[in-house]
């Protein structure tokens, strides 16, 4: 079975990239960097907006190899959270049905982890992304596929690690819908060049991320993300589409795509994962006497 993993070590040099772009006269197309940088800026508030937001995901998992056919459906609450002490924000699914069958009570499973002390949350929050990826199914175990997770290579923290240029490839993959409006929106691609690779292997190995950002040049928004990582063993696609939401005023994920083929056993994993219930997440604390 092969594993991919986010991983990060405790001597992970973290670079802070400050850049001071002024804007473009009227009429003068943007570089770049202008679009990068207001990228950075929209991600660091979106994380800070969907942060305590929660939302309620359906996420469906089809597996296809040789004869073999098979089928789950999550039902979960994805939540967005920066630890004390992180200078990250980390997405996780806290999975409560799986096939129609309830796992566990999902409010008070959500009041603990807003409760608790930091130390206890950061253990919860691992604990919960262990726990959730035990009900993926597949020959391809995975623990990066959430609908935000490629918003993090835009943040000043890691985007240094990355080289970007605009492309003129349009389409998403996975047969998501492209932005309604294509008018001052660029499509940007990215590779990682850093020796160590965010995202690895079980054993080690570098697992370096590609893919693309639809960006509106003006503002920075991110209106859609895609994440590819290749190599020998196994081939994945996670594609992602945003939309605004009136009531929260700013854009949500509202659809993942993703596809895993693993080369060795000839297997393909397909998912799909919709959002809706958006919320924000509040826990009132009371004193008895």
């Amino acid at each position: 079975m092969r594993a991919l993993a986010a991983c990060c070590s405790a001597g992970f040099l973290w670079i802070a990239l400050t850049a001071l772009v002024a804007r473009p006269a009227a009429g003068q197309d943007p570089s770049v960097v202008d679009v990068l940088t207001r990228a950075t800026r929209y991600v660091d508030a979106l994380h800070a907006q969907l942060s305590g937001m929660v939302a309620e995901e359906r996420y469906e998992q089809r597996v296809r190899g040789g004869r073999a056919r098979r089928r789950r459906v999550l039902r979960s609450d994805f939540l967005l959270i920066q630890p004390e002490g992180e200078n990250r924000y980390y997405g996780f699914r806290d999975v409560f049905e799986v096939d129609g069958r309830a796992v566990r009570n999902r409010d008070e499973r959500l009041a603990r982890l807003f409760l608790e002390a930091s130390a206890s949350a950061r253990r919860q929050i691992e604990g919960i992304r262990f726990e959730s990826a035990l009900y993926n199914i597949g020959s391809v175990e995975r623990n990066f596929n959430t609908p935000t997770y490629a918003l993090l290579f835009l943040r000043s923290s890691h985007k240094l690690r990355f080289a970007f240029e605009r492309v003129t490839d349009w389409s998403p993959s996975l047969g998501l819908d492209p932005p309604d409006d294509r008018a001052g929106v660029w499509v940007m691609a990215y590779r990682e060049t850093w020796p160590r690779t965010v995202i690895r292997g079980r054993d080690g190995r570098n697992m370096p991320a590609q893919g693309r950002f639809w960006i509106d040049q003006d503002t920075g928004r991110v209106l859609g993300t895609e994440l590819r990582i290749e190599d020998w063993s196994v081939k994945a696609i996670i594609g992602v589409r945003y939309e605004e939401h009136d009531e929260m005023g700013h854009l949500v994920p509202v659809e993942m795509r993703e596809q895993y083929d693993n080369r060795e056993s000839v297997s393909r994993i397909e998912g799909t994962a919709t959002y809706g219930r958006f919320r924000r997440f509040r826990v009132e604390v009371t004193e008895t006497r």
